[in-house]
């Protein structure tokens, strides 16, 4: 779910952060759509959620449990651009602590011109033990479908022999969750009132890892920004 042919998601680091990030190896592999239509339209490069030898929904032979389809993204979307993007330094600010166990870098944000507005991404790496890499960023897509919004009503579910993705929900907002095998990677998207993406990944750790900064995050927070 999610990819993209480059290397961020920011983004990637953030799936859209500063272009000049390095790319992480081994991104999951079963990550396909929703980051693609961002990097195309803002024309940089991202940590992608997966990089090479990835699984896609053609690889039927490699698919063994289909799961239920997308979150639903509401009829009543408003217009792209219909609403200014908060500044990055507000999501800077709702981007959680370090749990414990690990250490965080400092936060870092961006504003991406559009052809017609502008959207934010504001990120933050953690490090912990057993080299345990994390990344959770807050995208405000002002309502353009950039980032994960860009395939999120098409995403499909899956398991295989290799992961799965999954759709569910995360604080009452709808969310995916994807698990990487080979990569050892862990990934949530949760779509807060069809507007922010909030993203965590969780790089050679277990899922309790990618649990605790998910339920870390203040999802009412973000909705509230104006």
């Amino acid at each position: 779910m999610f990819k993209t042919d480059s290397s961020v998601i920011p983004y990637s680091r953030h799936e859209l952060m500063h272009e000049k990030k390095a790319s992480r190896p081994g991104r999951v592999t079963i990550i396909l759509i929703l980051v693609v239509g961002v990097f195309l339209i803002a024309g940089c490069t991202t940590n992608a959620p997966s990089e090479g030898g990835d699984l896609t929904p053609q690889d039927t032979g490699r698919i063994q449990t289909p799961t239920a389809s997308a979150p639903v993204v509401t009829l009543d979307r408003p217009a792209p651009g219909s609403v200014k993007a908060v500044d990055f330094d507000r999501l800077i600010a709702l981007l959680p602590d370090a749990p414990v166990g690990w250490t965080a870098n400092d936060p870092e944000g961006t504003a991406i011109p559009g052809q017609d507005g502008s959207w934010t991404i504001a990120t933050r790496r953690y490090s912990g033990g057993e080299n345990k890499r994390a990344e959770v960023s807050i995208m405000d897509s002002a309502y353009y479908e950039v980032g994960a919004w860009g395939g999120w009503a098409s995403q499909t579910g899956m398991t295989t022999a290799d992961g799965y993705i999954h759709s569910g929900s995360v604080a009452g907002f709808p969310s995916w969750e994807s698990y990487d095998k080979n990569s050892g990677n862990y990934q949530t998207w949760v779509g807060l009132d069809n507007r922010f993406m909030v993203t965590v990944s969780v790089d050679n750790g277990e899922k309790s890892d990618l649990d605790s900064f998910v339920s870390s995050i203040h999802y009412q927070g973000i909705t509230a920004l104006e």
